[in-house]
C-alpha cells in the first residue's frame, strides 16, 4: 500500500502551486547568478594570451613592466587613469609579464559584472536579476573587451558596483554598503577619467527620475515638493523648529558625508600619487622618510591631477556623425537584441503596472545618454565606447528578457502551445545571437580587420605568436645586442630613454612608438636593442634579429625599408609581421623581421 502511495505521488501531475515552486527555484537569483558568473568568469579567461597585443595595450603594458622594475611613474590623462598601472605592476612582479597576465585583471573584473545584479535583487524580480547577470556575462562587446587590457570594462564594472552598493544602502540602511559604494565610486576615478561622464549621465538620469515622481505624486497645489519623500519635509520643518533628535540625524549624516570623503581621498590620492624611486621630485613612497615631501605629494596627487583631468579631452575635434555612425555600428552587431529588448522593457515598465520603477528608467536615460553623448568626446572611432551605453542600457533590457521567459511560462502553465513555441523562439535567438557573435568577435576572429570591434591599431598578423615567441627565446639567449631596427621610422637616439616612463608621448626615443607592439615582447624578454639608418652597416656583423618596415604599394616612398638591406641578409629567415590592421597611406603596418638561420636551429 506504501508502494501504491508512494508510485501515485510520483506519477500525479504537476499542480499550478507546484509549477509556482517550480519557477521560483527555476529563478532563484543567488544560485544562478553565480553560476552565470562562474561561465563568464571562464569564457573571459579562456584562452587570454592568444591574440597579439593591441598598440594600446602593448604601449601601457611596456609602461606597467618598466614601472614594476624601476619604481617610476606620474599620470598623464593620455595613459589614462592609475588603476591598472599599479594593480598590473603587481601582477607582473608576482607572475611575471605576457599577455595572459596583462590582461588578467581585466578579465577578471569583468567575469565578476553578473554579480552586481544581485545588489539591485530589491528593485528586480528574480527573473529580471538573473536576466541581468545573464547579459553582463554574455554580451559580445562586454566580452570581447574584458579580454583587452584597457580601462573602459573595469571603468563600467566599478560603476556598476557603485550604484548597487547605493541602492543596497537605500534597501537596507546599512552603513557598510553606502562605503563599499564610495570606494567602488572612488576605484572608478582611479581607471579612467570619463568617469566625470558617469556622474553627468547620473546627474542627468536622476533629474529625469525627478521629473517621474513629480508627475506621480502632484497633489493640488503642492507643486514640486510633492516629489520630495513626506518624512524629508516633515524632517526639514522639525529642523526648522528646533528638534535635538532631528538635528543630531542631521550631525551624523555629516559625519558619514565627511567620513565618505576622506575615502574617496586616500584612494584616489594612493593611486594618484607620484613614484619617483631613484629620481628627483616628490614621491609617494619617498614621502613616508621626508615628511617635509608630503604636501609636494598631495598637491601633485590633487591639484595637479585635476588640471589634467581638465584637459582630457584635448583631442576631440571631429564631425559629430562619423563617430556616431561608428557607435551605433558597433550597438548593432554586438548589441542589437539587448537595444531591442531594452526599449520593450522601458516602455513596458513605464506603462504598465503600479508605477515606473527607477532602476529601470534609470539605467535607460543613462544609455541613451551615453550613446549620444560619447561621439562627442571620442579621440578615435573605436568599439570600446560602446561599453559605456551596453552597461546601463542592459537594466531595462533585463526586464524585457525576462518579460519573454515569463510569457513563455504563462504559455506552459495554460498549455497555450503556439505562445510557448514564440517565446522559445525569441529567447533561442537572443542566446544564439550573442553566442555566435561572441564566438566569431572574441575567439574566431580576434584580429580580423572585418571584425566591427577590432580597432586599427590592432595586428592582423593572427598567426604570429610562435614567431613573438621565438624571438623573446633568442633574446633571452643571446649575449650582446638582440634586435637592430633599421630605418628612419624605427631609429632611435637614444635606446635608453624608453626604459622611463616617459613625461608625454614623444619624449622617450623617436621611434619607438612606431616599433609597438613588438617592443612590449622584446622588452619582456630583456633584450638589448639597437637602431641604425645606415643599410651599409648590417653588412657585417649583426644581431640575431633585424627589423625594418616593408616597401609598400601604398606608400610612393622607398626610402629606409627592408628592400635597401635585402642583400645583406643571407643567413637569415625572412618573416611578415603586421603591426596594424592594414597598410593605410605611407603608414605602414608590414614589417619585416629577419631571424638568423642558426638562432632559429638552436
Amino acid at each position: 500500500m506504501q508502494g501504491s502511495d508512494t508510485a501515485q505521488k510520483r506519477t500525479r501531475p504537476l499542480t499550478s502551486s507546484d509549477e509556482s515552486s517550480l519557477l521560483q527555484r527555476l529563478t532563484e537569483p543567488v544560485p544562478l547568478v553565480v553560476l552565470i558568473t562562474v561561465v563568464g568568469l571562464a569564457l573571459r579567461l579562456v584562452n587570454l594570451g592568444a591574440r597579439v597585443a593591441h598598440q594600446d595595450e602593448a604601449r601601457v603594458a611596456y609602461w606597467i613592466y618598466t614601472y614594476s622594475q624601476n619604481g617610476v611613474w606620474y599620470y598623464r590623462h593620455i595613459i589614462h587613469g592609475p588603476f591598472l598601472m599599479q594593480v598590473n605592476s603587481i601582477v607582473f612582479s608576482l607572475f611575471g609579464a605576457n599577455d595572459f597576465t596583462m590582461r588578467f585583471v581585466v578579465a577578471l573584473l569583468g567575469g565578476l559584472l553578473p554579480l552586481a545584479a544581485l545588489l539591485f535583487r530589491e528593485r528586480l524580480r528574480p527573473s529580471e536579476t538573473v536576466a541581468l547577470a545573464f547579459l553582463f556575462a554574455a554580451n559580445p562587446v562586454l566580452l570581447y573587451y574584458s579580454r583587452f587590457m584597457r580601462n573602459d570594462v573595469i571603468l563600467g564594472v566599478a560603476m556598476v558596483f557603485a550604484l548597487g552598493f547605493l541602492v543596497r544602502y537605500f534597501d537596507t540602511r546599512r552603513l557598510s554598503y553606502f562605503f563599499a559604494a564610495v570606494a567602488c565610486f572612488a576605484l572608478g576615478f582611479t581607471m579612467k577619467e570619463n568617469a566625470l561622464l558617469y556622474v553627468a549621465c547620473w546627474v542627468g538620469a536622476g533629474v529625469l527620475l525627478y521629473d517621474h515622481r513629480l508627475m506621480l505624486k502632484r497633489v493640488g497645489n503642492e507643486g514640486v515638493g510633492a516629489a520630495v519623500p513626506r518624512r524629508y519635509r516633515i524632517g526639514a520643518v522639525r529642523l526648522m523648529e528646533g528638534d535635538r533628535s532631528v538635528m543630531n540625524s542631521v550631525l551624523k549624516a555629516l559625519g558619514v558625508g565627511l567620513a565618505a570623503v576622506i575615502e574617496f581621498l586616500i584612494i584616489f590620492i594612493y593611486f594618484y600619487a607620484p613614484r619617483s624611486q631613484g629620481q628627483s621630485g616628490p614621491g609617494l613612497w619617498k614621502s613616508l622618510s621626508h615628511p617635509e615631501m608630503i604636501p609636494k605629494v598631495l598637491v601633485a596627487a590633487t591639484v595637479t591631477v585635476g588640471n589634467n583631468f581638465i584637459g582630457w579631452q584635448g583631442h576631440a575635434d571631429h564631425a559629430y556623425l562619423p563617430y556616431l555612425e561608428h557607435l551605433l555600428t558597433t550597438l548593432k552587431v554586438g548589441a542589437l537584441a539587448l537595444c531591442i529588448l531594452a526599449v520593450v522593457g522601458f516602455v513596458l515598465d513605464r506603462y504598465s503596472g503600479d508605477r515606473p520603477r527607477d532602476i529601470v528608467a534609470f539605467g535607460f536615460y543613462w544609455g541613451v545618454a551615453s550613446i549620444l553623448g560619447y561621439p562627442l568626446v571620442m579621440d578615435i572611432k573605436a568599439g570600446w565606447a560602446a561599453i559605456h551605453a551596453i552597461i546601463p542600457l542592459a537594466f531595462p533590457a533585463a526586464v524585457g528578457l525576462a518579460l519573454v521567459f515569463r510569457w513563455g511560462w504563462e504559455a506552459y502553465e495554460d498549455h497555450d502551445d503556439v505562445s510557448l513555441a514564440a517565446a522559445a523562439v525569441l529567447l533561442l535567438l537572443v542566446v544564439a545571437s550573442a553566442g555566435t557573435t561572441a564566438y566569431s568577435t572574441t575567439y574566431q576572429h580576434p584580429q580580423d580587420p572585418d571584425n566591427q570591434f577590432v580597432q586599427y591599431a590592432q595586428s592582423s598578423s593572427t598567426h604570429s605568436k610562435p614567431l613573438l615567441h621565438t624571438l623573446e627565446r633568442i633574446s633571452r639567449e643571446n649575449e650582446g645586442t638582440d634586435v637592430l631596427f633599421y630605418g628612419s621610422e624605427f631609429y632611435s637616439s637614444n635606446e635608453a630613454a624608453d626604459d622611463v616612463y616617459p613625461v608625454e608621448s614623444g619624449e622617450g626615443g623617436e621611434g619607438w612608438f612606431a616599433r609597438l607592439p613588438l617592443n612590449w615582447y622584446l622588452e619582456t624578454a630583456d633584450a638589448q636593442m639597437a637602431s641604425t639608418q645606415n643599410a651599409s652597416a648590417l653588412s657585417g656583423d649583426k644581431p640575431p634579429i633585424v627589423i625594418a618596415p616593408a616597401n609598400v604599394s601604398t606608400c610612393s616612398s622607398e626610402d629606409s625599408t627592408a628592400e635597401d638591406i635585402e642583400g645583406y641578409m643571407s643567413g637569415y629567415t625572412r618573416y611578415e609581421f603586421q603591426r596594424f590592421s592594414y597598410n593605410s597611406g605611407c603608414t605602414v603596418s608590414t614589417t619585416v623581421i629577419y631571424v638568423q638561420n642558426s638562432s632559429l636551429s638552436s
